[in-house]
């Protein structure tokens, strides 16, 4: 009596040990394809593939972060779903089993998005994936220069500051000398992120290099593939004069040559 209740519970746990197994062998998923920037207003298609092999589906549900905002599951009519969520607009003409299709992107639709793919009963095995998506906003106006409208003295620590327009995220920011960037950090103030309305932020960096004649900056502010930039000269006393000299002496030579005989 005692050896079948052993041969009994031996079969049974060998049938769920396999039903285990089985589960592991038939759903994977095999990627996702979050795009990982996007701009403020576009539209972004999110992908996943899996496969059953040979077990059926049950349901494909999608996450930003912790919170489900799509799902889709044959067995319905119709199978797809859309849940509200702050920044995320799911088109349902253009989502799937595979693909979901969020339009008018904010910059709230920003984070981590994963989808969780279900068998059908007995399983209910489960497999997911996951990826990050960053929105941005970078607009048109190039980045503003300020502390360069003084005439500075030859080899006098420049002053100046450059502030990016409102972006998200903050941009990046360069100074260029006579278009060689500055990589001397004792001439760089970083001055960080300070916040502006509507989520955006606003980057600067100063400059502390010495003057010197004829002296060209460029300011350049960068998100991705995507850059503005400024470009100023810096006016020094010994330019000034040299200019005010050398319209005296174009005066002077003017006045001699008038007043001066001409010779036949």
């Amino acid at each position: 009596m005692l050896i079948k209740k052993m041969k009994k519970i031996i079969i049974v746990c060998c049938y769920l040990l396999l039903a285990n197994i089985k589960g592991l062998l038939c759903l994977r998923v095999l990627g996702i394809t979050v795009p990982p920037l996007k701009q403020r207003g576009e539209s972004a298609s999110l992908t996943c593939d899996y496969d059953l092999e040979g077990g059926r589906l049950y349901s494909v549900k999608w996450y930003r972060d912790t919170e489900e905002f799509y799902r889709y599951m044959p067995r319905l009519r119709p199978p797809q779903h859309a849940h509200r969520l702050d920044g995320v607009k799911v088109d349902l003409e253009k989502s799937s089993a595979r693909r979901v299709h969020l339009r008018d992107l904010t910059l709230r639709s920003r984070g981590l998005y994963r989808c969780e793919v279900s068998e059908e009963a007995p399983s209910f095995y489960s497999a997911q994936a996951e990826g990050y998506m960053e929105v941005y906003y970078f607009p048109r106006e190039s980045p503003y220069i300020t502390g360069h409208e003084r005439p500075y003295r030859l080899n006098e620590p420049l002053d100046v500051n450059c502030s990016s327009a409102k972006a998200f995220p903050a941009p990046d920011l360069q100074w260029l000398i006579d278009g060689q960037k500055v990589t001397e950090r004792s001439w760089l103030i970083a001055y960080g992120a300070k916040p502006a309305p509507q989520g955006l932020l606003v980057s600067t960096l100063g400059l502390t290099a010495p003057a010197k004649l004829n002296m060209k900056l460029r300011c350049i502010a960068v998100i991705g593939t995507h850059r503005r930039e400024r470009s100023i000269i810096i006016e020094t006393n010994s330019s000034i004069r040299l200019q005010h000299y050398g319209f005296v002496a174009i005066t002077t030579l003017a006045v001699l040559n008038i007043i001066s005989p001409k010779v036949s």
